[in-house]
Order: C-alpha cells, then sequence, then structure tokens
C-alpha cells in the first residue's frame, strides 16, 4: 500500500509547502507511475483517486499558508517569482487553478498568492479540486496508454529528459521577452476605495 500512498504524500507536500517552487517532480512523478500502471506493476484503482486527493490536500494546505502569512508572502519568496504568478493570475483569473498545476512552481505559487488574497474558501476548494482532478488524471492515464504501447526504455527516457529540464533552466521565463501585463487585468491587486489616482488631474486649456 506504500506504493500508493507515499506518491500522493509527495504531490501535498511538493503543491502545499514552499520547497515545491525550487524542487518540482510532480508531472514527472505521475508520468512514471502511469508507466508502470500500463505495464501492470501498479492498478490504476487505489492510485487515482489517492492522487487526486494528495493533489487536492496539497492545494488546501497551500491557500492555508497562503492565508496564515498574508502580505508577509512577499518577504518569503523572490520577487521576480512573484511577479510571475502575478501576471499568470492577471491573465486567467481564477481559473488559473485549473492551468496552473500543469506548471511547476506556479502549482504551488498559486495556492499561496489566492489565500493571502483571502479569496472565498468555498469557490476555492471547487475550482482547485477541478484543477488536482485533470491534471493528476490525465498524466497518469496518459502514460498509461503510453506504457502499453511504447516500449518501457523509451518512456523513462523521456522522462529522465523530463525531470532533467528544470535544472538546465527549461522552465525559466527570460524577463526581457516578456510583455508588461495590462494593468487593469492584475488579479492580485485589491483597489483601494479612493480611486482618484487612477484619473491624473487635466490641465485643461482655457479653464
Amino acid at each position: 500500500m506504500s506504493a500508493y500512498l507515499v506518491p500522493a504524500l509527495i504531490l501535498l507536500l511538493e503543491v502545499g509547502l514552499p520547497f515545491g517552487l525550487f524542487v518540482p517532480g510532480g508531472d514527472t512523478l505521475l508520468l512514471t507511475l502511469g508507466v508502470l500502471a500500463g505495464e501492470g506493476r501498479l492498478a490504476l484503482f487505489p492510485l487515482l483517486p489517492l492522487l487526486f486527493l494528495g493533489a487536492f490536500a496539497g492545494h488546501a494546505l497551500g491557500y492555508g499558508v497562503g492565508r496564515r502569512l498574508g502580505a508577509r508572502v512577499r518577504k518569503r519568496f523572490p520577487e521576480e517569482l512573484l511577479r510571475r504568478g502575478e501576471r499568470f493570475l492577471g491573465r486567467f483569473g481564477p481559473s488559473a487553478l485549473l492551468v496552473a498545476p500543469f506548471l511547476p512552481g506556479l502549482r504551488t505559487l498559486i495556492p499561496l498568492l489566492f489565500g493571502a488574497l483571502g479569496y472565498p474558501l468555498l469557490p476555492y476548494l471547487l475550482l482547485t479540486a477541478l484543477g488536482s482532478l485533470l491534471w493528476t488524471q490525465s498524466l497518469v492515464l496518459l502514460a498509461f496508454f503510453l506504457g502499453q504501447r511504447v516500449p518501457a526504455w523509451l518512456l523513462f527516457l523521456g522522462l529522465l529528459l523530463l525531470a532533467l529540464l528544470p535544472l538546465c533552466g527549461g522552465g525559466r521565463a527570460s524577463p526581457k521577452r516578456t510583455s508588461p501585463p495590462a494593468p487593469q487585468r492584475r488579479f492580485p491587486r485589491r483597489r483601494s476605495r479612493h480611486s482618484g489616482e487612477s484619473r491624473p488631474p487635466a490641465s485643461g486649456p482655457g479653464s
């Protein structure tokens, strides 16, 4: 049973705790488990439900950590990483919870930001449950069916390359090429009640 519980625990820790920002490996883990299931070494049940629960619990834990830290999140993490998360939230809004699980680093950062911003808990849990389900089940099942049709050594070679990709800087976004986000789409910023700064005083001619 530990062959099923340990991977679920790894997902929980990667998604729910900040060290998952620096040691991402959930995608490789899910694909490896799918290959092993395709070879008959693991059973899809209870593998799939436990992986979903681990990912979902990790997202809930990350939200709780962010809720507790609040504005202190900015003091605990690199500014560039937080800006990347803010751009992502500004682009996708709450639906970021459906996309972020597929992106190493962001799947750990986004729950922290949602918690720090005080996003309502119930909508967060519903969206993150769907995102966790899509992430865990799709990758495992993809590798499961590939494992029945592609030689195992070729699949494991691909998984090894995937695991080494972050070490080669493949997941880093180039700051020079990123276009600035539209300010009105910045999800993480809460507007103050005094919105006078958004409209500069006009010095019209002939006042």
